[in-house]
């Protein structure tokens, strides 16, 4: 009795992890494509690339953002509908051809493109007519209040593509 106990214990095991090992390869492949950290705390946002089985751009959803909470032991958590709305959302001009262009909610004066280049899947957006390649994003927050928060300075940190020299862009919204 025990040995049939045991197979069928192990035939479970083997049958969960084959199907485990089978929804695992029919997700979207995620990467990070930059994430924005800001002086209010040590949360950080991520915006990460969804594709399908294939590598090419999720159209439906090409960019997921969500909160990784360092203040809560690094829990993974999603936008609010407020913070999608008016702050860390993104609104898609265009998504096309393996390509989504997009602008912040919260600042609509600058396109970003997903894009590949070179392979891989990255954000560029132009720094006075030269093509950059977006790594991270810093918001300096001096006081406000949780609906109005005084946003002092945006900097986002840049490589440029075609010289390979790091560089960053100050904004003053």
């Amino acid at each position: 009795m025990n040995r049939a106990k045991n197979i069928a214990s192990l035939l479970c095991i083997f049958l969960l992890s084959f199907t485990l090992i089978q929804e695992k390869s029919t997700q979207s492949l995620t990467s990070t494509l930059f994430k924005i950290d800001r002086s209010k705390d040590a949360n950080v946002v991520y915006y990460t690339l969804t594709t399908d089985s294939l590598g090419n751009i999720n159209e439906e959803d090409p960019i997921k953002i969500y909160w990784i909470k360092n203040t809560k032991k690094g829990k993974v958590e999603p936008l609010t509908w407020i913070q999608k709305k008016y702050a860390y959302g993104i609104k898609y001009q265009t998504i096309a051809d393996n390509k989504a262009s997009f602008k912040f909610v919260s600042y609509d004066k600058m396109t970003f493109t997903l894009k590949k280049l070179n392979d891989k899947y990255k954000v560029y957006t132009l720094f006075d007519d030269k093509l950059v390649e977006v790594n991270n994003v810093f918001v300096q927050i001096d006081g406000g209040t949780f609906w109005l928060p005084n946003v002092s300075s945006v900097t986002i940190y840049a490589t440029e593509v075609k010289t390979n020299q790091a560089t960053t862009k100050v904004i003053h919204p």
